[in-house]
């Protein structure tokens, strides 16, 4: 069922003209952290959020670090999906050591919130393949600024959170040579079994990694 939630996620964005980037698992400080605007003393970088090999190389958090060697190796107009494998130190009903991610990334002129909310909007209703009630609540990220999450309204009448998202900072824009006055983008991130679990109303992400075929088999 993941599987199939990344086919669906790769074929509408392509459908919009993005690429698919790959990049490595095992990634360095820079990549993971540096050039996305988080900081030394941010929780992020805590042993109890990330699995360290050493002082500098981590399993990485995140598939950001595909955005920023993309930026640094190609000029605007930019436009990419990053799905991944990511790793964080956490285990319980909604969340596992090893998860898959999806971002997305697009970097040109004139790009505003605008063209975000349009795009997320209708990925959205293309997703779960009805006319969603959407909302956009301010957040935080490091790496973009405005920041949000994006919640959809669920059939028992209550949000649910489905990603985040935002413009990409332009500290993140200098680290990789775009200028910020000339070039906006923005870019956006969510977790593929998280998505999985509210299309088909799986109750614990635990179940896609326990290879239990009476469960696969629900989604054939």
């Amino acid at each position: 069922p993941v599987t199939r939630t990344i086919d669906r996620i790769e074929t509408f964005f392509g459908e919009l003209g993005f690429s698919v980037a790959t990049g490595p698992e095992i990634e360095d400080d820079y990549h993971n952290f540096d050039a996305l605007n988080i900081p030394g003393h941010h929780p992020a970088r805590a042993d109890h959020d990330t699995f360290w090999f050493d002082a500098t190389r981590l399993l990485r958090t995140q598939t950001s670090g595909v955005q920023i060697r993309t930026m640094k190796n190609q000029q605007p107009p930019i436009r990419i999906i990053a799905p991944g494998r990511v790793y964080r130190n956490d285990y319980d009903q909604t969340h596992t050591p090893m998860f898959h991610q999806m971002e997305g990334l697009i970097v040109d002129k004139d790009i505003s919130f605008t063209n975000l909310k349009g795009t997320l909007h209708d990925f959205l209703n293309n997703f779960f393949e009805e006319d969603l009630q959407v909302r956009f609540r301010p957040s935080y990220f490091p790496f973009t600024e405005p920041s949000a999450e994006v919640d959809v309204m669920g059939k028992n009448g209550k949000w649910l959170e489905v990603l985040g998202c935002g413009m990409v900072h332009p500290n993140v824009l200098r680290n990789v040579g775009i200028d910020p006055e000339v070039y906006s983008g923005f870019a956006f991130g969510m977790g593929m079994e998280r998505l999985t679990m509210l299309r088909y109303g799986v109750t614990d992400l635990r179940a896609f990694f326990e290879n239990d075929l009476r469960f696969l088999k629900q989604f054939k």
